[in-house]
Protein backbone atom coordinates (compact mmCIF):
# COMPACT_ATOMS: atom_id res chain seq x y z
CA UNK A 1 0.00 0.00 0.00
CA UNK A 2 1.42 3.80 -0.89
CA UNK A 3 1.22 6.41 2.00
CA UNK A 4 -0.09 8.63 -0.70
CA UNK A 5 -1.41 8.70 -4.16
CA UNK A 6 -0.67 12.09 -6.26
CA UNK A 7 -2.49 12.63 -9.46
CA UNK A 8 -0.66 14.73 -11.68
CA UNK A 9 2.66 15.09 -12.27
CA UNK A 10 2.78 18.95 -13.15
CA UNK A 11 4.80 21.80 -11.16
CA UNK A 12 2.16 21.09 -7.91
CA UNK A 13 1.86 17.22 -7.85
CA UNK A 14 5.82 16.96 -8.71
CA UNK A 15 6.61 19.70 -5.68
CA UNK A 16 4.49 17.26 -3.94
CA UNK A 17 6.06 14.10 -4.74
CA UNK A 18 9.36 15.57 -4.27
CA UNK A 19 8.98 16.82 -0.60
CA UNK A 20 6.78 13.87 0.62
CA UNK A 21 9.43 12.05 -0.67
CA UNK A 22 12.06 13.71 1.57
CA UNK A 23 9.52 12.85 4.25
CA UNK A 24 9.80 9.57 3.54
CA UNK A 25 6.59 8.64 2.69
CA UNK A 26 5.91 5.94 0.19
CA UNK A 27 4.30 8.05 -2.91
CA UNK A 28 2.63 6.61 -6.18
CA UNK A 29 2.21 9.85 -8.75
CA UNK A 30 0.09 9.15 -12.00
CA UNK A 31 0.30 11.26 -15.23
CA UNK A 32 -1.92 10.70 -18.04
CA UNK A 33 0.57 11.97 -20.10
CA UNK A 34 3.20 10.23 -21.52
CA UNK A 35 5.94 12.81 -20.63
CA UNK A 36 5.76 14.98 -17.76
CA UNK A 37 5.57 18.39 -18.51
CA UNK A 38 4.34 18.65 -22.01
CA UNK A 39 1.55 20.84 -21.52
CA UNK A 40 3.63 24.02 -20.84
CA UNK A 41 1.29 26.29 -21.22
CA UNK A 42 2.16 29.00 -18.64
CA UNK A 43 4.00 32.08 -18.22
CA UNK A 44 6.91 30.00 -15.65
CA UNK A 45 7.26 32.61 -13.85
CA UNK A 46 8.07 32.69 -9.91
CA UNK A 47 8.09 35.26 -7.11
CA UNK A 48 10.92 35.41 -4.93
CA UNK A 49 10.09 34.56 -1.36
CA UNK A 50 10.67 37.92 0.00
CA UNK A 51 8.44 39.25 -2.45
CA UNK A 52 5.45 37.14 -1.17
CA UNK A 53 6.81 38.23 2.53
CA UNK A 54 7.16 34.17 2.52
CA UNK A 55 9.97 33.37 5.49
CA UNK A 56 10.78 30.81 7.70
CA UNK A 57 11.06 26.76 6.45
CA UNK A 58 8.04 27.77 4.04
CA UNK A 59 9.67 29.63 2.33
CA UNK A 60 13.23 28.67 2.24
CA UNK A 61 11.50 25.06 0.68
CA UNK A 62 9.38 26.98 -1.94
CA UNK A 63 12.71 28.49 -2.96
CA UNK A 64 14.81 25.32 -3.23
CA UNK A 65 12.64 23.83 -5.12
CA UNK A 66 13.23 25.70 -8.40
CA UNK A 67 16.44 27.48 -7.56
CA UNK A 68 18.09 25.10 -9.84
CA UNK A 69 16.27 25.84 -12.74
CA UNK A 70 15.99 29.58 -12.85
CA UNK A 71 17.06 30.83 -15.82
CA UNK A 72 16.64 34.82 -15.72
CA UNK A 73 15.83 37.19 -12.56
CA UNK A 74 13.45 40.50 -12.54
CA UNK A 75 13.31 43.21 -10.04
CA UNK A 76 10.61 44.81 -11.58
CA UNK A 77 6.83 44.33 -12.68
CA UNK A 78 5.72 47.55 -15.01
CA UNK A 79 1.21 47.06 -15.53
CA UNK A 80 0.69 49.28 -18.77
CA UNK A 81 -2.86 50.94 -18.88
CA UNK A 82 -2.82 53.01 -21.75
CA UNK A 83 -0.39 55.95 -21.48
CA UNK A 84 0.58 55.23 -18.13
CA UNK A 85 3.21 52.63 -16.89
CA UNK A 86 3.06 51.96 -13.51
CA UNK A 87 6.69 50.21 -11.48
CA UNK A 88 6.46 48.26 -8.59
CA UNK A 89 9.96 46.52 -7.32
CA UNK A 90 9.39 42.95 -7.03
CA UNK A 91 11.59 40.24 -7.63
CA UNK A 92 10.84 36.70 -9.77
CA UNK A 93 12.60 34.41 -11.92
CA UNK A 94 11.73 32.89 -15.14
CA UNK A 95 12.46 28.76 -14.78
CA UNK A 96 12.78 26.12 -16.82
CA UNK A 97 9.49 24.53 -16.06
CA UNK A 98 10.22 21.40 -18.29
CA UNK A 99 13.48 20.57 -16.63
CA UNK A 100 11.94 21.37 -12.80
CA UNK A 101 9.93 18.59 -13.81
CA UNK A 102 11.98 16.11 -14.86
CA UNK A 103 14.21 16.40 -12.51
CA UNK A 104 12.27 17.09 -9.63
CA UNK A 105 10.62 14.04 -10.50
CA UNK A 106 13.79 11.93 -11.03
CA UNK A 107 14.93 12.92 -7.76
CA UNK A 108 11.27 11.48 -6.18
CA UNK A 109 12.12 7.81 -8.04
CA UNK A 110 15.64 7.71 -6.53
CA UNK A 111 14.25 8.39 -3.25
CA UNK A 112 11.61 5.95 -3.23
CA UNK A 113 8.46 6.81 -5.64
CA UNK A 114 6.76 5.38 -8.35
CA UNK A 115 5.99 7.43 -11.51
CA UNK A 116 3.09 5.82 -13.70
CA UNK A 117 3.51 7.52 -17.18
CA UNK A 118 0.22 7.37 -19.87
CA UNK A 119 -1.64 5.92 -17.27
CA UNK A 120 -5.37 8.34 -16.42
CA UNK A 121 -6.89 8.45 -12.81
CA UNK A 122 -10.27 6.85 -13.42
CA UNK A 123 -11.96 6.55 -9.94
CA UNK A 124 -11.78 5.41 -6.76
CA UNK A 125 -13.32 2.59 -3.96
CA UNK A 126 -13.34 3.62 0.19
CA UNK A 127 -11.69 0.46 2.11
CA UNK A 128 -11.19 0.46 5.82
CA UNK A 129 -7.28 1.89 5.72
CA UNK A 130 -7.71 4.01 2.59
CA UNK A 131 -8.48 4.13 -0.94
CA UNK A 132 -8.23 1.41 -3.91
CA UNK A 133 -7.86 3.62 -6.76
CA UNK A 134 -8.92 2.88 -10.19
CA UNK A 135 -6.74 4.23 -13.35
CA UNK A 136 -6.64 3.21 -17.17
CA UNK A 137 -3.84 0.35 -16.45
CA UNK A 138 -4.48 -0.54 -13.07
CA UNK A 139 -5.74 -0.60 -9.53
CA UNK A 140 -3.62 0.72 -6.24
CA UNK A 141 -4.22 0.68 -2.81
CA UNK A 142 -3.79 3.83 -0.78
CA UNK A 143 -3.80 5.69 2.20
CA UNK A 144 -4.39 9.15 1.14
CA UNK A 145 -5.53 10.38 -2.05
CA UNK A 146 -4.75 13.70 -3.72
CA UNK A 147 -5.65 15.80 -6.56
CA UNK A 148 -2.80 17.82 -8.21
CA UNK A 149 -5.03 17.52 -11.70
CA UNK A 150 -5.28 20.61 -12.28
CA UNK A 151 -8.77 23.05 -13.79
CA UNK A 152 -11.67 20.86 -13.57
CA UNK A 153 -9.82 18.22 -11.58
CA UNK A 154 -11.23 14.96 -11.72
CA UNK A 155 -10.18 13.62 -8.18
CA UNK A 156 -12.26 16.78 -6.90
CA UNK A 157 -15.83 16.19 -8.93
CA UNK A 158 -15.67 12.50 -8.18
CA UNK A 159 -15.24 13.07 -4.57
CA UNK A 160 -17.67 16.05 -5.26
CA UNK A 161 -15.36 18.91 -4.05
CA UNK A 162 -17.14 21.36 -6.30
CA UNK A 163 -18.03 24.95 -6.32
CA UNK A 164 -19.93 27.48 -8.50
CA UNK A 165 -17.72 29.20 -11.48
CA UNK A 166 -19.22 31.70 -14.11
CA UNK A 167 -17.85 31.85 -17.01
CA UNK A 168 -16.32 35.13 -15.67
CA UNK A 169 -14.72 32.96 -13.10
CA UNK A 170 -12.62 31.54 -15.88
CA UNK A 171 -9.97 32.88 -18.28
CA UNK A 172 -8.03 31.36 -21.33
CA UNK A 173 -4.10 31.71 -21.65
CA UNK A 174 -2.23 31.73 -24.94
CA UNK A 175 1.59 31.59 -24.82
CA UNK A 176 4.77 31.23 -26.79
CA UNK A 177 8.60 31.91 -26.47
CA UNK A 178 10.27 33.92 -28.83
CA UNK A 179 13.61 35.58 -29.46
CA UNK A 180 12.69 39.60 -28.64
CA UNK A 181 14.48 43.10 -28.35
CA UNK A 182 14.22 43.78 -24.71
CA UNK A 183 14.20 47.85 -23.85
CA UNK A 184 14.77 46.54 -20.02
CA UNK A 185 15.34 42.73 -19.10
CA UNK A 186 14.85 43.50 -15.82
CA UNK A 187 11.13 43.84 -15.97
CA UNK A 188 8.06 42.12 -16.09
CA UNK A 189 5.18 43.74 -18.00
CA UNK A 190 1.73 43.35 -18.25
CA UNK A 191 -0.44 45.53 -20.76
CA UNK A 192 -3.53 45.87 -19.72
CA UNK A 193 -5.29 46.34 -23.57
CA UNK A 194 -8.74 45.40 -24.02
CA UNK A 195 -8.56 44.66 -27.81
CA UNK A 196 -5.30 42.54 -27.32
CA UNK A 197 -6.88 40.61 -24.19
CA UNK A 198 -10.69 41.24 -23.23
CA UNK A 199 -10.79 40.91 -19.56
CA UNK A 200 -7.07 40.17 -18.88
CA UNK A 201 -3.97 41.36 -20.23
CA UNK A 202 -1.16 40.48 -22.11
CA UNK A 203 2.61 39.67 -20.70
CA UNK A 204 6.43 39.68 -21.80
CA UNK A 205 8.20 37.75 -18.96
CA UNK A 206 12.18 37.71 -20.14
CA UNK A 207 14.05 34.51 -20.00
CA UNK A 208 17.67 36.35 -21.20
CA UNK A 209 17.90 39.61 -22.53
CA UNK A 210 17.32 37.97 -25.75
CA UNK A 211 14.38 35.87 -25.20
CA UNK A 212 10.91 35.87 -23.68
CA UNK A 213 7.72 34.47 -22.63
CA UNK A 214 5.09 36.33 -24.55
CA UNK A 215 1.55 36.05 -24.37
CA UNK A 216 -2.37 37.23 -24.45
CA UNK A 217 -5.77 35.75 -22.05
CA UNK A 218 -8.99 36.45 -22.69
CA UNK A 219 -12.00 35.51 -19.73
CA UNK A 220 -14.51 32.99 -20.97
CA UNK A 221 -17.19 34.95 -20.98
CA UNK A 222 -15.36 37.30 -23.77
CA UNK A 223 -14.09 34.14 -26.08
CA UNK A 224 -16.40 33.99 -28.61
CA UNK A 225 -15.28 36.98 -30.56
CA UNK A 226 -11.81 36.97 -29.65
CA UNK A 227 -9.20 34.91 -31.64
CA UNK A 228 -6.13 34.44 -30.34
CA UNK A 229 -3.85 34.40 -33.46
CA UNK A 230 -4.82 37.53 -34.56
CA UNK A 231 -4.42 38.74 -30.81
CA UNK A 232 -0.59 36.91 -30.83
CA UNK A 233 0.37 38.73 -33.96
CA UNK A 234 -1.20 42.00 -32.62
CA UNK A 235 1.55 41.44 -29.54
CA UNK A 236 4.56 40.53 -32.01
CA UNK A 237 3.84 43.31 -33.73
CA UNK A 238 3.26 45.79 -31.16
CA UNK A 239 7.05 44.35 -29.61
CA UNK A 240 8.92 43.92 -33.21
CA UNK A 241 9.11 40.32 -32.76
CA UNK A 242 9.15 38.40 -36.54
CA UNK A 243 7.64 34.92 -37.31
CA UNK A 244 4.22 33.41 -36.76
CA UNK A 245 2.96 32.47 -33.01
CA UNK A 246 1.93 29.11 -32.22
CA UNK A 247 -1.04 29.21 -30.86
CA UNK A 248 -1.75 27.00 -27.47
CA UNK A 249 -4.08 27.77 -24.75
CA UNK A 250 -4.84 26.73 -21.21
CA UNK A 251 -7.86 26.92 -18.87
CA UNK A 252 -7.11 29.62 -16.09
CA UNK A 253 -9.14 29.81 -12.77
CA UNK A 254 -10.15 33.02 -11.78
CA UNK A 255 -12.63 32.62 -9.29
CA UNK A 256 -11.22 31.94 -5.70
CA UNK A 257 -11.17 28.75 -3.88
CA UNK A 258 -13.81 26.18 -2.81
CA UNK A 259 -14.88 26.28 1.22
CA UNK A 260 -12.67 23.22 2.09
CA UNK A 261 -10.07 22.05 0.11
CA UNK A 262 -10.00 18.46 2.25
CA UNK A 263 -12.20 16.03 3.26
CA UNK A 264 -12.38 12.04 3.90
CA UNK A 265 -8.14 12.06 3.33
CA UNK A 266 -8.39 13.02 -0.21
CA UNK A 267 -6.66 16.15 -0.38
CA UNK A 268 -6.25 19.04 -3.05
CA UNK A 269 -3.90 21.48 -4.19
CA UNK A 270 -3.14 23.88 -6.56
CA UNK A 271 -5.35 24.43 -9.80
CA UNK A 272 -7.51 21.99 -8.58
CA UNK A 273 -7.92 23.68 -5.99
CA UNK A 274 -8.68 27.03 -7.33
CA UNK A 275 -5.70 28.89 -5.73
CA UNK A 276 -4.56 30.69 -8.75
CA UNK A 277 -4.24 34.44 -8.36
CA UNK A 278 -7.48 35.97 -9.39
CA UNK A 279 -5.45 39.38 -10.54
CA UNK A 280 -2.71 38.01 -12.21
CA UNK A 281 -3.51 33.76 -13.33
CA UNK A 282 -0.46 33.04 -10.72
CA UNK A 283 -0.73 29.47 -10.09
CA UNK A 284 2.33 28.10 -10.17
CA UNK A 285 3.62 29.62 -6.78
CA UNK A 286 0.82 28.79 -4.47
CA UNK A 287 0.53 24.98 -5.72
CA UNK A 288 4.42 24.58 -4.84
CA UNK A 289 3.83 25.80 -1.27
CA UNK A 290 0.68 23.97 -0.98
CA UNK A 291 2.82 21.04 -1.92
CA UNK A 292 5.10 21.28 0.59
CA UNK A 293 1.95 22.51 3.11
CA UNK A 294 0.12 19.36 2.67
CA UNK A 295 3.99 17.73 3.27
CA UNK A 296 4.38 18.70 6.42
CA UNK A 297 0.48 17.95 7.34
CA UNK A 298 0.27 14.23 6.74
CA UNK A 299 2.36 13.51 10.17
CA UNK A 300 0.19 15.49 12.12
CA UNK A 301 -2.34 13.98 14.50
CA UNK A 302 -5.78 15.41 12.26
CA UNK A 303 -3.92 16.00 8.71
CA UNK A 304 -6.95 17.35 7.35
CA UNK A 305 -7.44 20.23 10.06
CA UNK A 306 -3.56 20.53 9.74
CA UNK A 307 -3.46 21.23 5.51
CA UNK A 308 -6.72 23.43 6.34
CA UNK A 309 -5.40 25.57 9.03
CA UNK A 310 -2.03 26.36 7.20
CA UNK A 311 -4.11 26.67 3.56
CA UNK A 312 -6.36 29.21 5.30
CA UNK A 313 -3.47 31.09 6.94
CA UNK A 314 -0.74 30.91 4.21
CA UNK A 315 -2.64 30.80 0.58
CA UNK A 316 -6.16 31.80 1.21
CA UNK A 317 -5.47 35.32 1.78
CA UNK A 318 -3.17 35.86 -1.67
CA UNK A 319 -6.15 34.47 -3.23
CA UNK A 320 -9.01 36.24 -1.73
CA UNK A 321 -7.37 39.88 -2.00
CA UNK A 322 -6.52 39.09 -5.86
CA UNK A 323 -10.05 38.34 -6.07
CA UNK A 324 -10.94 41.77 -4.77
CA UNK A 325 -8.59 43.26 -7.27
CA UNK A 326 -9.48 41.39 -10.39
CA UNK A 327 -13.74 42.45 -9.22
CA UNK A 328 -13.08 45.80 -8.84
CA UNK A 329 -10.50 46.16 -12.31
CA UNK A 330 -13.75 44.07 -13.97
CA UNK A 331 -15.80 46.96 -12.47
CA UNK A 332 -14.01 50.04 -14.02
CA UNK A 333 -13.11 48.26 -16.65
CA UNK A 334 -16.61 47.50 -17.96
CA UNK A 335 -18.11 50.87 -16.85
CA UNK A 336 -15.18 52.28 -19.07
CA UNK A 337 -14.83 54.30 -15.62
CA UNK A 338 -10.71 52.97 -16.07
CA UNK A 339 -9.99 54.43 -19.39
CA UNK A 340 -11.56 57.88 -17.83
CA UNK A 341 -9.88 58.30 -15.02
CA UNK A 342 -6.29 56.42 -15.37
CA UNK A 343 -4.05 59.77 -15.06
CA UNK A 344 -5.79 60.05 -12.16
CA UNK A 345 -5.03 57.04 -11.05
CA UNK A 346 -2.56 56.83 -7.96
CA UNK A 347 0.70 54.74 -8.70
CA UNK A 348 0.39 53.13 -5.11
CA UNK A 349 -2.99 51.78 -5.99
CA UNK A 350 -1.52 50.10 -8.96
CA UNK A 351 1.26 48.77 -6.66
CA UNK A 352 -1.13 47.10 -4.72
CA UNK A 353 -2.84 45.04 -7.18
CA UNK A 354 0.92 44.56 -8.89
CA UNK A 355 1.97 43.20 -5.43
CA UNK A 356 -1.47 41.35 -4.24
CA UNK A 357 -1.37 43.20 -1.23
CA UNK A 358 -3.93 44.15 1.11
CA UNK A 359 -2.76 48.42 1.44
CA UNK A 360 -4.06 51.62 2.64
CA UNK A 361 -6.11 51.49 -0.90
CA UNK A 362 -7.98 48.03 -0.04
CA UNK A 363 -11.30 49.48 1.41
CA UNK A 364 -11.61 50.88 -1.87
CA UNK A 365 -10.98 48.46 -4.34
CA UNK A 366 -12.80 45.78 -1.78
CA UNK A 367 -16.00 49.00 -2.26
CA UNK A 368 -15.72 48.35 -6.11
CA UNK A 369 -15.70 44.88 -5.79
CA UNK A 370 -18.60 44.93 -3.99
CA UNK A 371 -19.72 46.70 -7.59
CA UNK A 372 -18.73 44.15 -9.50
CA UNK A 373 -22.51 42.59 -9.35
CA UNK A 374 -23.97 45.37 -11.63
CA UNK A 375 -21.68 44.45 -14.06
CA UNK A 376 -22.06 40.39 -14.76
CA UNK A 377 -23.89 40.14 -17.80
CA UNK A 378 -22.13 42.49 -19.90
CA UNK A 379 -19.85 41.67 -22.35
CA UNK A 380 -21.79 38.70 -23.04
CA UNK A 381 -21.67 37.05 -19.13
CA UNK A 382 -23.01 33.23 -18.64
CA UNK A 383 -24.48 32.56 -15.44
CA UNK A 384 -22.77 30.06 -15.00
CA UNK A 385 -20.25 27.69 -17.05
Amino acid sequence: MYDVTVVGAGPTGTALSYFLTLRGFKVLTLERDPVPGLRTICGEYLPDPNSLQMDGDVGSAYFSFFKPFILHRMSRVVMEIGRRRFSADFTGYSVDRKLMIRERLRESMEGGADLRVGEAFISYVRRSEGFEIMTSKGRYESRYLVGADGFESRVARIFGIRWEMRCDDVALAFADEVNIRLDDPDEMRLIINERLAPGTYAWVIPRSPQRANVGVGVRLNMKEKFDPRSALQDLFRMLGVEGNPKVRGRYVPAGGMPRRVAQGNVFLVGDSAGMTIPSNGGGMHTGILAAYLLSRSLDDENPIESYLRKVERIIKPMVDIGLVHRRAADFLMRTGLLWRTVDLLPEAIVREVIEVEKGVYYPILKALSILYGLVVGRVGSYPAC
